[in-house]
């Protein structure tokens, strides 16, 4: 499945505001047609809502690339275009897209009861480059709850009721990225649905010693594994088919291995970090838990619960 294309779909069937995009197949890509879309779509500009482009690209079972962010030569978005192409298999589709001049981003998760809000301040560079900004969380059940009320508001009340309202036309169990304009708009970009794995936790309860941490729910899903702690890029030679990757935060020496792993597990990050959002490309759940470094040693099996937050030790009931 293209993933980020699906998603896309998605959010024009819910009737959410978009920036305009076009789609290629990678084995299209030429300089004749990259300059066809960007006149399809008025690109390059820098007009109103929007700041240049960025291209993206959607395949199965991979982790999506990316241009850099706010292109607007065509010479520079063209070569960016060959450029994916080239570094990508066969049958990957680029999505050659406007960025929002955003005042801040973000993501929604959506449950049965409770909504949850992350923002951060300006575009998607802290979204999209794993930066680790200071980011405001925001619940809702029944009424709309700040997490620190300490931290430097980004939200104010008409947005959180905006998004709110947005919410109904989203269903349960489903993740949006969005953007909020300098002048007011929202923009929503991708979209993800995810299943409880209520069955899957059932099966394996019996089998859980205790649960060891309670962290932040990243990537939802869950899944099971050996614990591998990588501290450094030399250790990543150890972690496995099937392990549960643990790291302090993520970086390019360790993400490359998403592929094989069952989870992840990082110390620091949010729902919008870099960790975060690979781990909702590739479809692995990942928690967010101060000190799962120290906590955490190699060899334990343990259950990752994306959804809920939670980590699990597997061992005897009775222990």
């Amino acid at each position: 499945m293209f993933k980020k294309v699906f998603g896309l779909e998605k959010i024009k069937q819910m009737n959410l505001s978009y920036p305009p995009y076009a789609i290629i197949e990678s084995e299209k890509v030429t300089p004749s047609k990259i300059k066809e879309i960007l006149k399809e779509l008025q690109i390059p500009t820098i007009e109103g809502d929007r700041i240049g482009i960025v291209i993206r690209t959607s395949g199965a079972g991979r982790a999506g690339g990316r241009s850099d962010l706010h292109l607007t030569e065509v010479e520079e978005i063209t070569n960016w275009a060959l450029k994916l192409r080239d570094e990508n298999e066969p049958h990957v589709k680029l999505i050659v897209q406007h960025v929002v001049d955003a005042r801040c981003s973000g993501v929604m998760l959506k449950g049965s009861k409770k909504i949850t809000i992350e923002a951060v301040h300006g575009g998607a560079p802290s979204l999209l480059e794993g930066k680790l900004p200071s980011i405001e969380r925001w619940t809702y059940l029944g009424s709309w709850k700040k997490e620190d009320e300490n931290h430097e508001k980004i939200l104010d009340e008409q947005d959180l009721d905006l998004l709110l309202k947005y919410s109904s036309s989203v269903p349960e169990y489903s993740y949006l990225e969005w953007s909020l304009s300098k002048k007011g708009n929202f923009y929503f970009y991708e979209f993800m649905k995810w299943k409880r794995e209520e069955n899957k936790k059932k099966a394996i309860s019996k089998g859980i010693k205790k649960q060891i941490i309670k962290g932040l729910g990243a990537s939802p899903g869950v899944s099971n594994g050996t614990v591998k702690v990588v501290l450094n890029s030399a250790e990543i030679n150890k972690v496995g088919t099937g392990d549960v990757l643990v790291i302090k935060y993520a970086n390019r020496h360790v993400m490359h291995i998403i592929n094989k792993v069952s989870a992840i597990i990082c110390d620091v990050g949010g729902r919008t970090s870099h960790a975060s959002i690979i781990a909702r490309e590739y479809g692995v759940p990942c928690v967010i838990s101060e000190n799962a470094t120290k906590r955490l040693k190699d060899g334990m099996k343990v259950i990752v619960d994306g959804s809920e937050g939670s980590i699990f030790v597997l061992g005897s009931s009775s222990t």
